[in-house]
């Protein structure tokens, strides 16, 4: 296993490595700046020095001049004094030079001794100011081949002087080539430290803080109830160790967990079975008892239906035929325009009525079986709009389809669904008497097939609400009341259910359960 200590120490120590390389390096160059310009400031004294014995020899050969345009013994005496100064100073600068051992100094001792050579020749001089103050005779030409003298010693001295500023010329370029050096070393220096730094970043990120984030992050997880966290990393370290020891740690506390929650879940679910079971058979239980009730309803319907039907039949019958030969009858004689036409026809409009109700009231009481086939909501829902569409458009209604794709056939009888279909729909229409609109939605959720029929009509009072599946109740004019009853009738058979919620002003919403797995 890699020590997290060793990874971190061996880049700390190869950056300070190279820190301290490249400042030593630094260092050394500008010990050499600084030595230069320690030298070059004692070769300034050393110009300064050598530029007095140029002023000097400058000064004789000045004096020297003015003593051959106007011989005076001031101009002589200056020009001695400036000589045994120069001869002084060149002498005492000698010395100094000859101490210094350095093999450099080899040519400017050679011009300082020829400058002495040259001051020994120049005392002849004196000798030209002493027959001149004696004798009152100036050998001019002694005296300007004298000067000669004079003029070579000011021309050793920009000698030495150039000697000096060679010196300093080549002090100052060293200097520079120094400077650049370390101008270059850590212009070098620092993209490589910012590279350097970069990539320390990235790899303490990747290798030490990204894993530990992680393992935070997994650790609030955990404690927040996630027990199937889990970290993972390549690190061969101490972080990989924590890791697998945080892995097992979470697999353990998550099998415990498991084996909890199984247990809990178990429980649960026997309670909720026990509790269904309890739910189911009270709920068959209530079932029975309404289909009970309602098979004893309509098994004593079915049968009063059959006897009315029976004692009411053969009269209508014979009302029937006997106003139809009377209706022939006034019409052979008074005409089909004459007021006993009318009243007959209206005599044979109310017996067919009843005759009607008749009929529907043995269809409702003798409803038969659905007979179960493989189905398509939706296209059945489609052939009703289908029909439906001119008499909403006579009536300012409009239609609305919201069918979800994808619902699979079940076993339905198409003929009692469509009845359920219009029913539904003729009642809509007639609580859209101002027109409004209505839809049909269908969806598929937990394996039933639900179906949204509403309407923007009128609605229906909450005392009504309960009242509308019972057979015979209506509140339309006219209305039989067995509509509603059908359609509950028909949803039941189906293995479905029907309930409506309703609010008096806004509309109405009936809402159709078909439990597809019961099919």
């Amino acid at each position: 296993m890699k020590k997290l200590g060793r990874i971190i120490t061996i880049p700390n120590i190869v950056a300070f490595t190279v820190v301290i390389l490249v400042g030593g390096i630094s260092i050394f160059l500008a010990k050499d700046i600084l030595h230069n310009g320690y030298m070059i400031k004692e070769e300034s004294k050393n110009i300064a020095f050598i530029n007095e014995l140029y002023s000097h020899s400058y000064k004789l050969i000045v004096a020297m001049h003015h003593f051959l345009i106007d011989p005076d013994a001031l101009y002589s005496q200056e020009s001695l004094e400036e000589i045994s100064e120069i001869e002084k100073k060149t002498t005492d600068y000698k010395v100094r030079e000859e101490a210094d051992l350095h093999p450099a100094k080899a040519d400017e001792l050679k011009l300082l001794e020829a400058i002495l050579n040259d001051i020994e020749g120049l005392k002849g001089v004196t000798v030209v100011f002493e027959e001149f103050s004696k004798r009152g005779r100036l050998d001019s030409d002694k005296l300007v081949e004298l000067e000669e003298f004079a003029y070579h010693i000011e021309s050793t001295v920009k000698d030495i002087n150039a000697i000096h500023f060679d010196k300093i010329a080549k002090w100052q370029e060293e200097s520079l080539s120094n400077m650049w050096k370390i101008m270059i070393l850590y212009i070098f220096f620092i993209p490589f430290g910012g590279i350097s730094i970069y990539l320390g970043h990235r790899l303490v990120t990747k290798k030490f803080v990204k894993p530990i984030k992680e393992l935070a992050s997994a650790t609030i997880d955990f404690s927040e109830g996630t027990f199937d966290k889990r970290v993972h990393t390549n690190s061969k370290t101490e972080i990989g160790s924590l890791y697998q020891s945080f892995n097992k740690m979470a697999g353990r506390i998550q099998e415990n967990n498991e084996l909890l929650n199984r247990f809990n879940e178990e429980l649960e679910k026997k309670v909720q079975e026990r509790t269904f079971e309890l739910q189911n058979t009270n709920e068959q239980l209530h079932n029975t008892q309404k289909a009970l009730i309602r098979t004893e309803k309509m098994a004593a319907l079915g049968q009063i239906a059959a006897g009315v039907a029976h004692e009411i039949k053969n009269p209508l019958n014979a009302l029937s035929l006997n106003t139809q030969l009377l209706l022939r009858e006034v019409a052979q004689k008074f005409g089909s325009e004459n007021e006993f036409y009318e009243t007959a026809s209206s005599i044979k409009f109310e017996i067919n009525r009843i005759n009607n109700i008749l009929e529907e009231f043995v269809r409702f009481a003798k409803f038969p079986e659905p007979k179960l086939m493989q189905n398509n909501v939706n296209r059945i829902i489609k052939e009703v709009f289908e029909v439906l569409l001119q008499n909403a458009k006579n009536a300012g209604i409009t239609l609305q389809l919201s069918l979800q794709d994808g619902i699979p056939e079940f076993n339905l009888d198409e003929t009692q669904f469509k009845t359920v279909l219009m029913n539904l729909s003729l009642n809509a229409f007639n609580a859209l008497h101002q027109g409004g609109v209505f839809e049909i939605k269908t969806e598929l959720r937990k394996g039933n097939v639900i179906l949204y029929i509403s309407d923007t009509g009128k609605g229906i009072s909450q005392k009504n609400l309960e009242k509308i599946y019972t057979p015979f109740f209506s509140t339309r004019e006219g209305g039989l009341g067995l509509g509603l009853s059908i359609v509950q009738r028909i949803i039941e058979n189906h293995g479905g259910s029907i309930t409506c919620t309703s609010e008096e002003g806004k509309g109405t919403i009936f809402e159709i359960i078909f439990p597809i797995e019961r099919f």
